[in-house]
Formats: structure tokens, C-alpha cells, sequence
């Protein structure tokens, strides 16, 4: 496949990623509000498992290696603060204020794929980025400046790590091995910190594991291929694309107004990356001729 039109392929895969998480999002803001994070993630990565484990099973056995176990433990703790940061922010801020702090994920992963990947990045490509973080910054008012808005920006940290982290396991690795282990990893510190805090177990608690559980195997297996098609610079802009959805899901089910400033750091988020979509579909086409 041409190197431009994987660059597309991982930017449709991202995006569609990106809706399945703001799935997430939505369960959790709707069930999560009475029961104990950790016991819900520790019950989330269960069923991610249960249901991983018997596509796992029939990979060839060359194909179900691990890799480097550092980087799985080094996952793990990422999910082990990203994720419960992630809850507390949903619970306490609005859907689409939350997602705009979430999102500046990408910004994070250009920075790290710099520092740490030696990555190049493109000009056009570094404006529209820092144009985001400006329209995170609109978005993000004051009044939001707390415990969930400092929780939200770990979370985008968290994401950004766990994204880029896909470069340090084997190339050989198919998604449903590395969804498998990166999962099975997070099981041992999330149960211990889930039984300091177990809770009888309701209905309501097994929908938002189970509904938040196959929505997150959708979203992790498009970042794990997006990410692992391109450069993380030429398709980190369109994770933005979920403040889309965060803003139309958020207005529909939960009647939050999107006010002046969000509109206004959804904006700026989103003009730019549709420039850059324009941009370097131009360039494709002057490279074909």
C-alpha cells in the first residue's frame, strides 16, 4: 500500500477509534456514579479478557509472543492511572469539556514521539497540532481549573504513553495479541487496589464493565493498527476528531449546552484539521501525477 494512502487508512481507523471511546465515555458518565473505580476497571479488563482469549487461542503460537514485558508492565500502569483519572473527570466535568482536555493527548504524543522516536515533524503538521492545544486551552475556562480538570490532563498523558508505546513491541504482533497482553498485564495491581474497595455487584455495574468493555477492544485495536501504520505525527490530529462526537453525544443525552468557548476550542481543533486533510490529499495527487 502506497505510504500516503496508509497515512489515510490509519486517519479512518483513528477516527473511527476515536467514536468507540467516546462510547466509553458516555457509559461511564451514565452508570459510573455510585460504584467503586477500581472494583469497574478491574471487572472491565476481566471481560476485555474473556472476550479476547479465545481469538487469542487460535493465533499461531509464533504469533503470541509477548514481546518486551517492560513495556506491557509500563502499559499497565499506564491504564492504572489513566483510566481512573478518566472516570472522575467524566463524573464531574461535562462531556465535551472533558473530551477537549482529553484531547490534548496528541500534543503529548507528537512531543514524546520527538523526544523519545526521533520522529520528524512536518511544519504544516506542528501548527495544526499547537492550534488544538490553543483551542484546548479556550475550551478549558477557568472555572474547570480543579482536582477533575488535573485529572483529565493525566489521563491525556496516559493516552499519549499508551499510544506510543505500540512502537516498542514486535512489528510482527497482531492486535489481538497485544490488546491480550496489555490487558492481562493491568489485572494484578487493579485487583489489589479493587479489593480495598469491593462492592456488592449489581446489574448496572456488569452493563458499564461489559458495554465499556467492547467499545474499548474496538478502540484499542484501531489505535494499535493506526499507530502502527504511520508515524505518530502524521495521525495523532485526528484523534481530535471525537470532540465531535463528545459535543453531539453530550447535547443529546445529558442536555449539556455547548457554550461560546467550548464551540470556540472545538473550532480551533477541528479548522485545522480539516486544512490538513485538504493539504496532504493535495500533495497525494501531485505525487501520483
Amino acid at each position: 500500500m502506497p505510504k500516503n494512502s496508509t497515512i489515510l487508512f490509519a486517519f479512518i481507523l483513528l477516527v473511527l477509534g476515536n467514536l468507540f471511546a467516546t462510547f466509553v465515555d458516555v457509559i461511564v458518565k451514565l452508570l459510573a456514579t455510585d460504584v467503586s473505580i477500581y472494583q469497574y476497571i478491574f471487572l472491565r479488563q476481566l471481560a476485555v479478557l474473556a472476550l479476547m482469549f479465545p481469538l487469542w487461542l487460535k493465533l499461531p503460537e509464533a504469533s503470541k509472543q509477548r514481546g518486551n514485558n517492560k513495556v506491557y508492565a509500563a502499559r499497565a500502569i499506564l491504564t492504572n492511572i489513566g483510566a481512573p483519572s478518566a472516570v472522575v473527570a467524566l463524573l464531574y466535568l461535562p462531556l465535551a469539556t472533558a473530551n477537549v482536555i482529553f484531547y490534548s493527548a496528541p500534543l503529548f504524543t507528537i512531543i514524546l514521539a520527538t523526544i523519545l522516536l526521533k520522529e520528524k515533524i512536518k511544519i504544516h503538521r506542528v501548527a495544526v497540532t499547537l492550534m488544538g492545544f490553543i483551542g484546548v486551552a479556550v475550551a478549558l475556562r477557568p472555572e474547570y481549573f480543579g482536582i477533575a480538570g488535573l485529572l483529565a490532563v493525566c489521563t491525556a498523558l496516559a493516552v499519549a504513553g499508551y499510544n506510543l508505546s505500540v512502537k516498542w513491541l514486535p512489528k510482527n504482533s497482531s492486535t489481538i495479541n497485544t490488546i491480550f497482553w496489555s490487558n492481562l498485564f493491568t489485572i494484578p495491581l487493579t485487583g489489589i487496589i479493587a479489593l480495598f474497595n469491593w462492592q456488592p455487584i449489581t446489574f448496572d455495574m456488569i452493563l458499564l464493565s461489559v458495554g465499556s468493555c467492547v467499545c474499548l477492544i474496538i478502540y484499542q485495536g484501531c489505535s494499535i493498527m493506526a499507530f502502527q501504520k504511520a508515524d505518530a505525527g502524521a495521525i495523532t490530529v485526528a484523534e481530535y476528531s471525537g470532540l465531535i462526537f463528545a459535543a453531539a453525544l453530550g447535547w443529546l443525552l445529558f442536555s449539556e449546552p455547548l457554550d461560546l468557548w467550548t464551540v470556540f476550542g472545538i473550532t480551533l481543533i477541528i479548522v485545522p484539521i480539516t486544512w490538513q486533510s485538504w493539504f496532504e490529499h493535495r500533495q497525494e495527487k501531485a505525487i501520483m501525477v
